[in-house]
């Protein structure tokens, strides 16, 4: 009868072992997003300083801002796609040609501190206008925007 028994299949030890791994892996990234969203480091960052001062302004402000803003916006928009587009030329290029994509990065970061300069300007004009209890209400919610997390959600106005 000893003779007749079947022999031990290695492979399906392997294939628990591997399995053990592979949950584990994933308990482990599963445990490592708990902990980043509701209690890490990263969860206790406040949001950015821009962000931070629009969505604490009143909703009519930050839809008067949008709208001194959107031809801007709008006009930002095309030009950024017509860039992508010189961008993917200059990064196909033969030869590879550093200094035009150093350009690229260049006009791309001065428009958008141009951007972000108007939308200070704008901000402060709104902020400069209010009233002594309209400026402490603001800067309450401030507070309470840089203490919110936001886990994950979407911010809409």
């Amino acid at each position: 009868m000893s003779d007749n028994a079947k022999p031990k299949r290695r492979w399906v030890t392997v294939l628990l072992a591997v399995s053990l791994g592979l949950n584990l892996l994933v308990a482990g990234v599963a445990v490592g997003t708990i902990y980043r969203v509701k209690g890490g480091d990263h969860g206790k960052a406040p949001p950015g300083f821009g962000p931070a001062l629009y969505r604490a302004l009143p909703k009519e402000d930050r839809k008067a801002l949008r709208g001194e803003l959107s031809e801007r916006h709008v006009r930002g928009g095309k030009l950024r796609s017509q860039d992508f587009a010189k961008l993917g030329a200059a990064l196909r290029a033969d030869p590879f040609d550093p200094a035009a994509v150093q350009a690229l990065l260049q006009q791309q970061a001065q428009s958008m501190a141009e951007l972000q300069a108007a939308l200070q300007d704008r901000w402060l004009v709104r902020v400069t206008a209010m009233t002594d209890a309209e400026r402490q209400v603001y800067a309450d919610r401030l507070q309470e925007v840089v203490k919110r997390k936001s886990h994950g959600r979407k911010h809409k106005d």
